[in-house]
């Protein structure tokens, strides 16, 4: 038995209902992203600060931006600062 062709639109409209959702960036859709470029010993010891502390350099940087805030007279609200 042979199989009945299948219209252009058929397969299209099946295509689209597989296609999945687009994944937000980051884990909120408020955060964005900022890429830093660090010279190779500031990022070695930014790596051991973090080691040393148990923290993530992530958490390390949120606090250093809260600092930067603070000394230019802002309020310190960078999250994820602790």
């Amino acid at each position: 038995m042979t199989k009945k062709p299948t219209s252009l639109s058929a397969v299209m409209a099946k295509k689209a209902a597989v296609v999945p959702e687009p994944v937000k960036p980051g884990p909120t859709s408020d955060t964005k992203t900022l890429t830093l470029r660090l010279p190779e010993v500031v990022h070695e010891q930014l790596r051991e600060m973090a080691f040393t502390a148990r923290r993530s350099q992530h958490s390390l940087l949120m606090e250093a931006v809260n600092l930067l805030f603070e000394r230019h007279g802002k309020p310190p609200i960078a999250p994820n600062a602790a």
